[in-house]
């Protein structure tokens, strides 16, 4: 069974990986995320919402070098703020996009009504951890999750 997670990008690069021209979302580690895992993509400030979400196809862990070569048409970045970001690491993480689903935006003044002491993520949030807490937001999604991403029995409350 796969899991779900929220994922805070800057808005940039969420509306890259809609538009198609960023299939690769990068991190500095895999945060436990694993192949088949959806991810709920949390646009942060200033658009403060939820977007889409997209299954992750695959990841990979690469050198910063390796990772740039082989993939820097599909990363959405500038060399530079690549560079920048993964300053003073050795790898990088690539989290290959899987189909967008877009979604009605959530604002994030919805999102704090939906989900008790909603907090935006800082990185990630795991829906698994606190399933009840988010069960207003999944009802809200315009575009459901999956079946395969929640055991169908702890859907019912």
């Amino acid at each position: 069974m796969s899991a779900a997670a929220m994922l805070s990008i800057k808005p940039r690069y969420a509306n890259k990986i809609l538009a198609g021209s960023k299939t690769i979302e990068l991190r500095k580690s895999s945060m436990g995320l694993n192949p088949g895992d959806v991810i709920l993509v949390y646009s942060s400030a200033p658009e403060q919402r939820v977007t889409f979400w997209f299954p992750i196809q695959a990841i990979e862990t690469l050198s910063i070098g390796e990772m740039w070569d082989r993939y820097q048409s599909s990363l959405g970045i500038e060399q530079e703020d690549y560079g920048e970001y993964f300053k003073g690491l050795s790898y990088a993480v690539g989290l290959h996009v899987g189909q967008i689903h877009t979604l009605t935006p959530i604002p994030l003044q919805q999102l704090e009504h939906l989900i008790p002491g909603f907090v935006p993520p800082q990185g990630l949030i795991w829906l698994r951890d606190d399933l009840g807490k988010f069960e207003g937001l999944l009802a809200a999604l315009s575009c459901p999750l999956p079946d395969r991403v929640f055991a169908q029995q702890n859907l019912m409350f």
